[in-house]
């Protein structure tokens, strides 16, 4: 009787246990579809007022929520644009990562495949795109090392790392810089990877600030007075041409 008592117990403990596990599932799954639902009505104020207009209010009035009770998802506006910029430098890096993938095989195809995806999602989600790369938000600033930090580090290392695999494989030639490398650029270097040459750093920047560059001016339609609609040709000229300057062989 004694035995059967105990093991009426346990079992009782595990169905409890069982039960309050389904339970916090429910509420991560309650939680989680609410702050997807604040985050779709502050990206939806962001594109009709910009990131500087954001209002916890107005989100709060479009989601049907008092302005208090976001404050149990949310400290703040800072704490919800971190989250919106992280997903967006997420979204982004998971695109470029595809789109090396499937690039194909050689470092220069790769590269030019990340660049692609970069200028195709960027166009896909201007809004956030110009929430991260558009003008500052006054009063914001994104967290030392934070979470924004690393999602904007992990697009970027994708690109750099394709550049030392090309480098070490004696396939990518890029014109010598006679300075010597900065603290910064070594300390760049090194976060890394502790084989990334220092001097590769600013060519590698330079290359981003230049397919940046010409997808910044696409999304804000400042070709369409010659190409119209149809820019993505001139891109990928402007991108073999890059290539070419780099000497990245494919």
């Amino acid at each position: 009787m004694r035995t059967l008592f105990t093991l009426s117990r346990v079992f009782a403990k595990l169905l409890s246990l069982l039960h309050t596990a389904g339970m916090t599932t429910r509420r991560e799954r309650l939680r989680a579809a609410t702050v997807a639902e604040i985050k779709e009505a502050a990206l939806a104020q962001i594109a009709e007022v910009g990131g500087p207009g954001l209002s916890l209010r107005g989100v709060a009035r479009t989601i049907g929520m008092s302005p208090a009770g976001l404050y149990r998802y949310y400290e703040g506006r800072d704490g919800l644009l971190t989250e919106l910029i992280t997903d967006a430098y997420n979204a982004l890096a998971d695109a470029v990562a595809e789109g090396v993938a499937s690039g194909g095989e050689a470092p220069r195809e790769r590269f030019v495949g990340g660049i692609r995806a970069y200028r195709r999602w960027s166009l896909e989600n201007p809004n956030q795109f110009l929430l991260i790369f558009g003008t500052p938000i006054p009063g914001y600033a994104a967290p030392r090392e934070g979470p924004t930090v690393a999602a904007n580090r992990r697009m970027g290392q994708q690109f750099f790392m394709i550049g030392l695999e090309a480098w070490q494989q004696g396939t990518f030639h890029p014109s010598p810089d006679s300075r010597a490398p900065t603290p910064s650029e070594k300390e760049l270097a090194e976060l890394l990877d502790p084989e990334f040459p220092p001097e590769l750093v600013p060519v590698m920047l330079g290359t981003w600030a230049h397919f940046h560059g010409l997808t910044t001016l696409e999304v804000l339609s400042q070709f369409d007075w010659i190409y119209g609609d149809d820019t993505e040709a001139f891109f990928d000229r402007e991108i073999e041409r890059l290539m070419d300057s780099l000497a990245l062989e494919g």
